[in-house]
């Protein structure tokens, strides 16, 4: 039997290494915790304001289908055109809701063939201004959206042989919504047809 030589008295056993972070480890380590606590956080809020710009734009985009249902709704005839040049005024009597009249102004001439830039108004486009607010809980409870809408019908009557009793219903519309400290503006085109259909 071999023993390891050791102090008298002494039991030998394992030697324990006490060990502690450095200082240069620790700001390591935290600066790193601080770029992926940083780069959560930016994904958070650009995650939230998509989700709000989502939210504006559907109920922008409900707000302007629901003048158009009502138009398709109405009586063909009674579906005014939008006036060849500037002078007359055209009226739709719409509504905002079951009791509200809330008319639209017809733009005169013909509708844009592409959307125009940001800044830049067609000849002939008259401005339909709407204030709604939206109470959602995603969005600030008392932020409104201001939508600038200019519409044109056009009686597609003759424009093809195979066109009888159809007219085309164009709106192009700019809204703004407050997105944190700035006001930021989209715009978009709603196209649709209204036709006399023939029941039996």
């Amino acid at each position: 039997m071999i023993l390891s030589p050791s102090a008298p008295g002494r039991v030998p056993g394992p030697r324990h290494r006490r060990s502690a972070f450095t200082l240069v480890e620790v700001l390591i380590s935290s600066l790193v915790m601080a770029i992926v606590l940083g780069g959560s956080l930016a994904l958070i809020m650009q995650t939230r304001r998509l989700t709000e710009g989502s939210i504006v734009q559907m109920a922008t985009v409900n707000v302007l289908q629901g003048y158009i249902e009502q138009m398709k709704n109405m009586d063909y005839n009674s579906l005014r055109i939008s006036p060849a040049a500037a002078g007359t005024t055209v009226v739709i009597p719409t509504q905002i809701d079951e009791v509200t009249p809330d008319p639209l102004t017809l733009s005169w001439g013909s509708p844009p063939s592409s959307l125009p830039a940001m800044n830049a108004v067609p000849t002939g486009a008259i401005d339909n201004t709407k204030n709604i607010t939206i109470r959602n809980p995603a969005v600030n409870p008392n932020d409104t959206i201001s939508i600038n809408v200019w519409i044109w019908v056009q009686d597609l009557t003759g424009v093809s042989a195979n066109v009888t009793n159809a007219k085309s219903i164009t709106m192009i519309y700019t809204y703004r919504f407050r997105d944190g400290g700035r006001v930021r503006a989209f715009r978009g085109s709603i196209r649709s047809i209204r036709s006399v259909v023939p029941t039996f």
